[in-house]
This record gives C-alpha cells, sequence and structure tokens, in this order.
C-alpha cells in the first residue's frame, strides 16, 4: 500500500446546515378569482355604477342650472339698479321739460330773458325746487341767445360742478336733446349728474335751456341688491367704456375689468347687455369673476355688476359637495353590504375548499364543520364530503399499514439477503449490518436529508452481495490471496451492480455497491474512478467498510484497535478517502455513534443468528 502524505481532517462539532427557507407553494388556483371576491364584485358594481352615473349626470345638470340661475339673478339686479337710475333721471327729465314748456307757453310772451326776469317766473322756479326736496342741488335758466339766466339752489360747488354744467349746457344746444354728466360732488365722491334739458321757444331762435344738480342715492338700491343678490360690487361706466363710479374700495377689480374684453365689447355695442365669466389678473393673481353689464337707457352709460365667481356658484359648489358626500355614503354602504354579503355567500365555501386543502396536502383527519351552514345544499355537500374525507382516510391507513409492511418486509428481506452473504465467512458476519450502521452517521453528520440516509444505509447492507459470485476457496482462503485470486476477489464490486441492476427498487443503490473500492487518487477497482467521479454514497461506504475491516478478525489478519483504525484512515485521507468524508466519520466517532452503531448491528446480527 502506498504511502502519501495525508490531508488531516479537521475535528470540529457537526455544523448545521442552514437551509433556505422554502416559499410558500402557491396552488394552480391562487391566480383564479376567488369566490368571495367574485360576490363582493357582483354585489357593489351593480349598486354603485348607476350611482355614479346618475350622481354625475345630476352634477352636471344642477351645475348648468345653478349657473344660469345665478347669472339670471345678477341680471335681475343689474337690471333692477338700472331701471331706478335710469326712471330717477328720465322723471327729472320730463318735470324740467314740463316746466319750461310751462314758462314759454305763458301768454303774453315776450324774450326768454324778459320772461326770466318776471316774479311768477321765478317763484314757480323757488317751488319746484322745494317740491323736488334734498336730491335737486340745483336749479338753472339760461337763454341761449343772450347767455344770461337764473340759479337757483346750492352755488357752492366744486369746480368739476361747473365745468360739467356747461359741458351739458353746450351738449343740449348742439344736440337740441337732453344731456348728462356724471359728477362727484366732493372728495368723498358724492355721486350727482348734471342735467341740461332744451325748450324751444314760440317766438325767434331763442331755446331755453334748464339744468339741474341732481345728486343719486345709490347706496339703498346697491344695499338691496346685495343683501339679494349677494353682488359684490356696482359701478358705472360711459358709453365709451371710461370709468365714472363706484363706491367700492375693489379699485384693482375695477380697474381689470375696465381693460377687458367684456367693456370693450360694450364700448362697441352700448345697447347689447353682456354677460360672462371673465378671468382677470388682480395684484398678479388669477381671479375668477362673474360680470354683467346693463345699459343706462336715459343716459347711454353702462352699469356693471359683478361678484367672484366663488361666491356667486357657491350653490354650485355647496351642491356638488352635498352630492359626492352622499353618493360617497352610499358607496360606502354598498361597500359594507357587499363585503358582509360576499362573505356570508361564500365562507361556507370557503372552509369547504380550506379543509379540501387540507387534506390535499394530508391532513386526512380534517372535516368541514357543518354547524352554522346557511343552505341546505351547502350543508349536504359538506356532509358528503366529510364522509368521503372518512373514507379517504381510512383507506390511506390502510395503504400506510401495507407501505409499512412492505417496507418492513422489504428491508427484513435486504438484511436476510446480506446475512446470508455474510453467513457463507463466519469471519465477517454482521459486516454488512456494522458498514451499513456506521454509512448512515457518517450521511448524516454530511447533513445528507433523510431519504438519502436511507439510501446509503441499504446500499451499506448489500455493498459486499458480490462477492456471492466469488469461489469459496478465494473467499474462505484463510492465507494471502494470489494475483490471480486477487484478480478474483475484485470483481465483486461489479457482480454485485450486475445482481442488483433487474431490480428497479434498489437501482439507486448500484453506486454504492459497485465503487465503494474505487480511490480517491483513481487507483482503486473496478473502474478506476477519481476525485468527485466517485459518487459520494460509494465514498462513505468505503470509509465505513475499511473501519470495519481493520477492526474485525480475518483470515489474514487479527483485529485492531479502533484508534489504529482511525489513525490509518487519517493517514489514508487525500489519497484514497474523500477528506470531507473522513471528517464526518470522526465527527460521528467523537460523538459515540459509531461505537453505539457497533453494538446495535452486533446485537441485530446475534438475534439473526441459528441457534
Amino acid at each position: 500500500m502506498s504511502q502519501a502524505r495525508p490531508t488531516p481532517p479537521v475535528s470540529k462539532p457537526p455544523s448545521k446546515k442552514i437551509k433556505p427557507k422554502k416559499r410558500a407553494e402557491k396552488r394552480p388556483g391562487d391566480r383564479r378569482l376567488k369566490l368571495r371576491h367574485m360576490l363582493f364584485a357582483l354585489l357593489l358594481l351593480p349598486g354603485i355604477l348607476p350611482l355614479l352615473v346618475s350622481s354625475t349626470i345630476l352634477i352636471n345638470r344642477n351645475r348648468a342650472t345653478l349657473k344660469t340661475q345665478e347669472q339670471v339673478l345678477l341680471t335681475h339686479s343689474a337690471q333692477q339698479f338700472v331701471g331706478r337710475l335710469s326712471d330717477n333721471l328720465g322723471l327729472r327729465r320730463s318735470q324740467m321739460q314740463q316746466l319750461g314748456r310751462s314758462m314759454v307757453s305763458a301768454p303774453g310772451f315776450r324774450t326768454i330773458e324778459d320772461r326770466l326776469g318776471e316774479e311768477w317766473v321765478q317763484q314757480m322756479f323757488r317751488e319746484f325746487l322745494s317740491e323736488q326736496g334734498s336730491e335737486l342741488r340745483m336749479l338753472t335758466a339760461v337763454s341761449v341767445e343772450d347767455q344770461r339766466g337764473l340759479i337757483f339752489g346750492d352755488q357752492n360747488n366744486p369746480p368739476q360742478v361747473e365745468e360739467a354744467m356747461f359741458e351739458v349746457l353746450d351738449t343740449a344746444v348742439r344736440l337740441a336733446e337732453a344731456a348728462y354728466k356724471f359728477v362727484p360732488l366732493s372728495t368723498a365722491q358724492e355721486p350727482a349728474v348734471a342735467m341740461a334739458v332744451p325748450v324751444a321757444s314760440p317766438v325767434g331762435d331763442d331755446v331755453l335751456v334748464l339744468q339741474a344738480l341732481i345728486s343719486v342715492d345709490f347706496s339703498a338700491s346697491s344695499t338691496t341688491a346685495r343683501e339679494a343678490f349677494e353682488i359684490d360690487d356696482f359701478f358705472l361706466i360711459s358709453s365709451e367704456g371710461e370709468f365714472l363710479w363706484s363706491a367700492s374700495r375693489q379699485q384693482q377689480v375695477q380697474q381689470a375689468l375696465l381693460r377687458s374684453d367684456l367693456v370693450a365689447d360694450f364700448a362697441r355695442n352700448p345697447s347689447f347687455a353682456v354677460t360672462g365669466d371673465v378671468e382677470l389678473e388682480v395684484g398678479g393673481e388669477p381671479v375668477s369673476i362673474l360680470a354683467r353689464i346693463v345699459e343706462v337707457q336715459e343716459t347711454g352709460w353702462g352699469l356693471v355688476a359683478h361678484k367672484s365667481t366663488d361666491v356667486a356658484f357657491k350653490q354650485v359648489q355647496d351642491m356638488v359637495f352635498e352630492t359626492v358626500l352622499s353618493s360617497v355614503l352610499a358607496i360606502m354602504l354598498a361597500f359594507f353590504f357587499a363585503i358582509v354579503a360576499s362573505r356570508w355567500f361564500s365562507q361556507p365555501i370557503q372552509r369547504l375548499a380550506e379543509t379540501s386543502h387540507e387534506i390535499a396536502a394530508g391532513k386526512f383527519d380534517r372535516r368541514v364543520p357543518v354547524e352554522g351552514l346557511m343552505t341546505a345544499e351547502i350543508a349536504d355537500m359538506a356532509g358528503d364530503f366529510n364522509r368521503m374525507g372518512d373514507y379517504v382516510e381510512k383507506y390511506i391507513e390502510q395503504l400506510r399499514r401495507a407501505a409499512e409492511a412492505n417496507r418492513s418486509l422489504f428491508i427484513s428481506s435486504i438484511r436476510a439477503f446480506a446475512a446470508a452473504i455474510d453467513a457463507k465467512d463466519p469471519y465477517t458476519r454482521g459486516h454488512s449490518e456494522r458498514v451499513a450502521a456506521y454509512s448512515r452517521s457518517i450521511a448524516r453528520y454530511l447533513g445528507l436529508p433523510k431519504d438519502m440516509q436511507e439510501k446509503v444505509w441499504i446500499s451499506g447492507v448489500l455493498h459486499d452481495v458480490g462477492k456471492i459470485g466469488v469461489q469459496d476457496r478465494v473467499l474462505l482462503k484463510q492465507g494471502v490471496l494470489t494475483p490471480e485470486e486477487f484478480e478474483q476477489m475484485k470483481q465483486h464490486p461489479g457482480i454485485g451492480g450486475e445482481i442488483i441492476e433487474p431490480i428497479s427498487a434498489l437501482r439507486e443503490m448500484i453506486p454504492g455497491i459497485r465503487w465503494h473500492h474505487e480511490a480517491w487518487n483513481g487507483t482503486g477497482y473496478p473502474d478506476r474512478l477519481k476525485g468527485e467521479s466517485i459518487p459520494l454514497m460509494a465514498r462513505i461506504i468505503g470509509v465505513a467498510d475499511t473501519f470495519d475491516a481493520i477492526t474485525t478478525n480475518r483470515p489474514y489478519q487479527t483485529a485492531s484497535s479502533p484508534e489504529y483504525a482511525i489513525e490509518t484512515i487519517k493517514k489514508l485521507t487525500g489519497t484514497r478517502f474523500d477528506a470531507k468524508v473522513v471528517t464526518a466519520f470522526l465527527l460521528a466517532w467523537e460523538a459515540g455513534h459509531v461505537r453505539l452503531d457497533r453494538e446495535n448491528a452486533d446485537r441485530r446480527t446475534a438475534a439473526r443468528a441459528p441457534r
């Protein structure tokens, strides 16, 4: 036997092989729609889809209706405001025309200048002024031809009033019709209107022009409108779109509106009432305004009534919020009902499915609880399923017992077969049992699974089955074998493989039988395999076989101590034996398993020995 420097095996406690956690196996139906989910969808969708459609239609329809209503309210407010202003100015104009005609049509008419000097005329003007109340701030009567006239009322007016009075006088004479000029009376922007009404003389070309300064009280109208319609602001513009007056301080909004297309459209066609949503930029921020421009027919001015769309369409927003809220509440109720109903309907089926999965996984004692099932059909199906489970459990138990009996028979047959082979040589009695036991311990310390440990054990029991084909004179020879005899002995692994080949249940054990005499360095037999090409099962049995051969009496040797056998195996590590297999064997020895295996194997052998 050649000596080579062995690779010293490392002695260490058995390391626990960390196995990756198995992922939960998904059943083929896991990706299919579950009954509970299907019921949930069938109960929920028919309820919420019509609700969503109807809510959407209702929101859109009500939004359009409320927007139209808000525009109508704004229009009504503006027209009400304009109507009051226009009627007031028209009434003043009619009164002044009637006053002028009364003066010029009185009998004994002379020139307008002379008539203005008469006392009764002046008294008539004073009475007219006093009858009109505080709104008529000043009244004048002027002869165009002589540029002379009378002035009644407050004459301490700011310069802009005088300018306005001259402007309307000139306009009335030039156009031969009533003229108006909007003018603030003070820094407080008290609104007033300068009015001039021409009255032609029945004699000559002279024209009498009656002028009035009328104070306009917008507060009542605007307050009423704001309270009734929540309008933010009114302001007046000229027929050319120029700003005239506003009592509001929303100057930035007013300036932005004056620059808008809405006012430009009014300036092009003042008789056309304009309403619209206007997007403005106020203070660098976008602002949405609902505005209405209505013409004051008496003067041609425009009244701009406007309010923020947030305020104007608050009812729309409230309506949308309330509709969405009610829809959400309805959907939540439908959702809750669908969950409860789907669980109630699907729970029995789910219990039945879960129990069937458990039975399919091998838990044959599981049954479906019949109590509490909602329908007779499901209860009957559960009862039938439970009876089927009883039958399956009964048959499985019978199969288990039969399989256990077959396995016991199989193991007993193998052991009897190996014992029969060992019985040919009294020196090797129990050898196969011991080698099989040592091999299983080595496999366990290598971390092999239990089914592989079982296969290694069976292969160890049968590893010398090929000796049945070796002549007894060679097998039982007391001395050293001749080269020819040794060559015959070397044929027993191959013979053993051929014997086991027809037995399909034992084919997986053939590697341990055929190649347990192969060497790590390729010098073994029968096929001179080398290194990892030698099956692991054969490498395990090779170490176990050598240990038992050294520690057992043979015709050609006396049994050596286990310590000697272990040292020998260590020396042969890396040449004949795999280092990791030797390490596993040493760990089993240090743990006492090898000694225990030997004792148990010897007891089993003794129990089968003939008495």
